[in-house]
């Protein structure tokens, strides 16, 4: 699995919201917090990213997803052959 570098840093100071790090009594910049309010807000960002691909990746998404490809695929070659039929016919045809 590939691990994903996350810049805590910017998504504190550029993504969160001024208000809520008011609200919070928390610095504006993430060099700023105690090393507990920093752990507090890597686990929140960890925490979710995990549910946001766990969600995104849910089995039986993924095994619909799988089974409609399938479908699509049949349906390409399929439609692949009675072109090519087609074309053929016409080819044969023009030689005539």
């Amino acid at each position: 699995m590939t691990t994903v570098q996350v810049n805590y840093q910017q998504l504190f100071e550029d993504e969160m919201d001024e208000v809520t790090k008011q609200l919070m009594s928390l610095p504006p910049h993430y060099f700023d917090l105690p090393e507990e309010t920093k752990r507090f807000v890597e686990e929140l960002v960890d925490l979710g990213y995990r549910r946001a691909i766990e969600d995104v990746l849910d089995p039986e998404v993924l095994a619909d997803t799988a089974a409609l490809s399938g479908e699509m695929g049949t349906q390409l070659y399929n439609f692949a052959n009675m072109l090519e039929s087609f074309l053929s016919a016409q080819n044969n045809g023009k030689e005539t």
